[in-house]
C-alpha cells in the first residue's frame, strides 16, 4: 500500500440531488426501522467521474495489491466501511476505493475490531506502519506491523498476507498470478540496478537507467512498496530515486 493523497473534489455522479434524499432516507430508517421503509439504491456509484478520479489519485492501481491497470474501469469499486455497517455511506467520496476483484471479494464483509489502516489519512502512513518484504527469490510478499500494538496495522497486515499469499489450497492457486507478477517487477528491477551499475558516472546510459528505475519504484508504479523492500533497492539505489 502507498500513502493516497485523495483528490477533495467530490465526483459530481455521487453528490445528486438525487443520492442525498436517498441518504436522508437510509438515515431514517437506520434510526427506526419500524416506521420507515427500506430506502432502494437510486442510482449506481459506478460512473466515469468516480472511475477517472481513481486513475488520478489512485494511479490506476488497487489500493490493497498495488497491481496496476491500465485503467480503474478494470477494478471494483470497494467500499472502506461495508454497506452493511454503514449504508449511508454508500455513496461517500471517502468511502470508495479501487480494488481488483480477487481482493474485493476475499476482504471481510465485516471490518475487525480496530479496523484497518487508511491510506487516504494522513495519520496513519501506510508506507512505515507496514514493514514490507519479499523472499530472496522475490516471492512470498510478506507484511508485518511496524508496532505490534497498533491493532488497525496488524489487521491490514492480515489482510494483505491473505490477498497476498492466500488461506488454502483454492485460494493459494487463486493468488498465484499476483505474486508471479510481483516476481517478475523484482527480476526487472535486479536487471535494471545491473545495467545501472554496469554505466560509468556522467554518461547517457547510466542517466537513462537511472530515470527507468525511478520510474519502476514510483508510488506510481505497481507493487511500490514490495518492490523498495529489495535488498539491493535499498543498499545499491541513492534515496533521490524515490519520489
Amino acid at each position: 500500500m502507498v500513502n493516497i493523497s485523495r483528490g477533495l473534489e467530490v465526483p459530481a455522479s455521487l453528490s445528486t440531488h438525487e443520492i442525498k434524499l436517498y441518504i436522508d432516507q437510509v438515515i431514517l430508517f437506520k434510526n427506526d426501522p419500524v416506521n420507515n421503509p427500506k430506502p432502494e439504491k437510486p442510482v449506481s456509484y459506478r460512473n466515469s467521474d468516480l472511475l477517472s478520479a481513481f486513475d488520478r489519485d489512485f494511479y490506476s492501481k488497487c489500493y490493497l495489491t498495488e497491481m496496476k491497470y491500465v485503467n480503474s474501469w478494470s477494478m471494483d469499486i470497494e467500499h472502506f466501511i461495508p454497506q452493511s455497517e454503514c449504508p449511508e455511506l454508500v455513496y461517500e467520496w471517502k468511502n470508495l476505493f479501487p480494488a481488483d476483484h480477487y481482493s474485493n471479494m476475499i476482504k471481510p464483509r465485516n471490518t475487525p475490531t480496530g479496523g484497518y489502516l487508511n491510506p487516504c489519512e494522513p495519520t496513519e502512513d501506510v508506507e512505515s506502519e507496514i514493514k514490507y518484504s519479499l523472499s530472496s527469490l522475490g516471492a512470498d510478499p510478506h507484511f508485518e506491523a511496524s508496532n505490534v500494538r497498533n491493532r488497525k496495522a496488524l489487521n491490514t497486515c492480515e489482510l494483505l498476507e491473505r490477498i497476498h499469499n492466500g488461506h488454502d489450497e483454492p485460494t493459494k492457486n487463486a493468488t498465484s498470478d499476483l505474486r508471479h507478477a510481483i516476481h517478475k517487477k523484482y527480476i526487472e528491477i535486479l536487471n535494471k540496478i545491473i545495467k545501472w551499475q554496469a554505466h560509468p558516472e556522467g554518461t547517457q546510459e547510466k542517466y537513462q537507467a537511472k530515470r527507468e528505475l525511478r520510474d519502476l519504484l514510483s508510488r506510481k508504479s505497481s507493487f511500490t512498496m514490495l518492490c523498495r523492500s529489495i535488498p539491493a533497492v535499498r543498499e545499491y539505489l541513492p534515496a533521490d530515486i524515490y519520489d
